[in-house]
């Protein structure tokens, strides 16, 4: 029996995906009321389907009425958000905040180009998808250039994995599944590096500080470090059983870690290796355990001990915080200062939660004030296509506010950019909160 605090079940509120459409349309006089349906559910209990009814508010005609009925209230809070309420589910002022803009194609005829990979550039003024037929396309964030064509190429023969910018916001890393990642300009999508070794697909990389090593991960369960300037591989490490790694997070190693275990030295830095030493690579396994590899002593400092969960699919890394998502929908939060010595499972954990068994596909820490003690938001991108922020109260997760807009569609990558919220998954299309 596993060991920890119990799964606690989340509440989940879902409406109409084109409510922001509907008010649009009232907006502007095209109609002067309309129906929207709102659903909330919570596990081991009757799911309750209402709706909403929109309409101009007569004393501002800047602001909206919802008027929800069959078991829903509904309350206007901006023209991005509104809040719902069901008191037989004991939901109170859920806040569901809908996309302020949206980028991609929403024709009925239209076929969408899943987008299996994304990122934001550091200045906010691109991004980026990638396609499982190895293309990638690199547009402005401007809300002028929703429907502008973007710049398009085709650096992988197989699906794009991973996306990150490098500092400079002018050039790409990129990850296939074809065992490569490559080094592509934002400019003019020329491949100046193309970096191979792994034996499988690449699921993950992430840059070195300004970008003269990289790192990957792939399903041969090694974590590679390149050389881009030599275009040469300079290290490799592999994980517990040579698990598959699905997923990876790179950061700072918390002090709290000792980044030389036991028993170990150090190794002398290469002269390729730039700002390797008191970096940190958190790795989601297939196994569903998580090892932490330090950078700089190339050695893995904790694997999480052997358990019933499932696949891991998604990671992340704030701080002294690491957060996992599972395949059967399990969200789980450590504190890495208690994680002890990988023996008992359930060491350092905060809690665990679960809405439904959907697949967690992406995670992403809020950034929060370096004067903050508390444990920052996360917002969580799953395969039903419903994506949330989840906060916590101590040791109980509650949802901040739903992400609507989407049609169930599943949802691959989040990201956090100052106060911005981006999501992109298999509809094609990407929205911005």
């Amino acid at each position: 029996m596993s060991s920890g605090p119990e799964i606690l079940a989340l509440p989940q509120v879902t409406v109409q995906h084109d409510i922001g459409t509907v008010m649009d349309e009232i907006k502007r006089g095209t109609v002067l009321a309309e129906d929207a349906w709102v659903s909330c559910y919570l596990q081991g209990a009757t799911s309750i389907h209402g709706k909403a009814n929109v309409t101009i508010s007569n004393d501002d005609s800047s602001k909206f009425l919802l008027e929800g009925r069959d078991g829903i209230r509904t309350t206007w809070v901006d023209r991005y958000s509104f809040q719902v309420s069901c008191p037989s589910l004991e939901i109170k002022d859920a806040r569901v905040r809908l996309p302020k803009i949206t980028f991609g194609e929403m024709k009925e005829q239209y076929i969408p180009k899943a987008i299996q990979a994304f990122d934001v550039s550091p200045n906010g003024a691109l991004f980026v998808t990638g396609i499982d037929n190895g293309s990638i396309s690199v547009q402005s964030t401007s809300a002028s250039s929703t429907s502008a064509p973007p710049k398009t190429g085709k650096p992988h023969v197989s699906s794009i994995t991973s996306l990150r910018f490098f500092p400079s916001s002018e050039v790409i890393l990129a990850g296939s599944l074809d065992m490569s990642i490559s080094v592509i300009s934002a400019v003019d999508l020329s491949v100046p590096r193309k970096l191979k070794g792994h034996s499988r697909g690449v699921t993950d990389a992430a840059i070195v500080e300004r970008g003269r090593n990289v790192v990957s991960c792939a399903k041969d369960g090694t974590v590679r470090l390149w050389d881009v300037g030599g275009n040469k591989q300079i290290r490799m490490m592999g994980v517990e059983s040579w698990s598959p790694i699905l997923k990876m997070a790179f950061g700072a190693t918390p002090q709290a870690l000792n980044s030389t275990p036991n028993g170990t030295t150090e190794p002398a830095l290469l002269e390729e290796e730039v700002g390797t030493q008191g970096k940190l690579l958190c790795c989601a396994l297939q196994s569903g355990r998580f090892t932490l590899l330090d950078l700089g002593s190339k050695s893995p400092i904790y694997t999480s001990p052997a358990s019933s969960s499932p696949a891991l699919h998604s990671i992340a890394l704030s701080d002294n915080y690491i957060a996992t998502g599972s395949a059967n929908g399990l969200i789980c939060l450590y504190d890495i200062r208690n994680l002890g010595s990988g023996t008992t499972e359930g060491e350092g954990l905060l809690f665990r939660c679960r809405r439904n068994g959907a697949t967690i596909e992406d995670l992403s820490f809020v950034e929060s004030s370096p004067s903050s003690t508390a444990t920052p938001d996360l917002v969580v991108a799953t395969v039903d296509g419903l994506p949330f922020r989840l906060g916590n109260n101590g040791d109980k997760p509650h949802v901040v506010e739903e992400l609507a807009g989407n049609d169930c569609d599943p949802l691959r990558v989040v990201r956090v950019l100052g106060d911005k919220v981006w999501t992109a998954g298999d509809d094609g299309l990407v929205r911005c909160y």
